[in-house]
């Protein structure tokens, strides 16, 4: 018994010190393809101090327009991730393989995988072009992003639940929409609270660049003073840019405090 416990301990350290070996090397052959030097690193730093010294101190004249973009920005997001959720949720469903058939499972994961791997700046460009350019496109854009990424999150929550709960509504008559109303979403409601406000702010960042398609929001005028090299603005916009961040995020956690009581 000792004899095959200290076997079983040799082969678990070889393992790990197999495993270790190899990522180590995957570390060093990524740095090697990316060219990556400490002497480029340093002589990067006089280029970088100069842009910083160019962003002091902020044009606060800017101010207003920002804030009338940012309020834009808001409300792109909050639509987006809405209509987004709306739609990620019966998909999730149909993509969990622990309440829907296999064959609806690997045809609405298909779809989300394909939606989730196109980037977000490239649905607005899609929609840019569609639909005209504005906060109408960069709505859109958000939407198909949130269903992609919610889409999954949502479906890996559900599948995580009790199923005891589930067969206890399905063996009282119940039927999908009561099981799914009575049984799961009770369940894993905590959870998709919780990915939608993080969807949220993940998603004021992605807004923030969608003016560089023209897709509207306080991107436009980042993208606009970065070409124009008016850091002192492109400063401006970017602590705005911060404070709806920390902002959403706060929000978001005295909502999840709120649930957790």
């Amino acid at each position: 018994m000792k004899m095959k416990s200290e076997n079983y301990s040799l082969i678990t350290s070889t393992r790990t010190f197999i495993v270790l070996i190899l990522g180590i090397i995957i570390v060093l052959w990524s740095f090697q393809s990316l060219d990556f030097t400490v002497e480029r690193v340093v002589e990067g730093f006089p280029p970088l101090m100069d842009f910083v010294s160019k962003l002091y101190p902020p044009d606060i004249s800017v101010a207003p327009t920002l804030l009338e973009s940012a309020v834009e920005t808001i409300q792109m997001v909050i639509a987006g991730t809405l209509l987004g959720t709306v739609l990620a949720l019966p998909m999730a469903a149909m993509a969990s393989s622990n309440i829907a058939p296999r064959p609806m499972v690997a045809f609405v994961r298909t779809i989300l995988i394909v939606v989730r791997t196109i980037p977000s700046l490239v649905w607005a460009l899609v929609f840019v072009i569609t639909v005209g350019l504005g906060a109408f496109s960069g709505v859109l854009a958000l939407t198909f992003y949130t269903l992609g990424y919610l889409g999954k999150l949502y479906y890996e929550t559900i599948e995580s639940i009790d199923m005891a709960t589930v067969e206890g509504v399905v063996a009282v008559g119940a039927n999908r929409v009561q099981v799914f109303n009575h049984a799961i979403l009770p369940q894993v409601l905590p959870h998709l609270v919780n990915n939608f406000f993080f969807m949220i702010e993940y998603n004021i960042r992605h807004a923030a660049i969608f003016g560089f398609v023209g897709a509207g929001g306080l991107g436009f005028y980042l993208f606009l003073y970065i070409q124009s090299f008016e850091f002192d603005k492109v400063a401006t916009a970017l602590l705005v840019l911060l404070a709806l961040v920390i902002g959403f995020d706060r929000l978001s956690l005295e909502v999840r405090k709120r649930m957790v009581q």
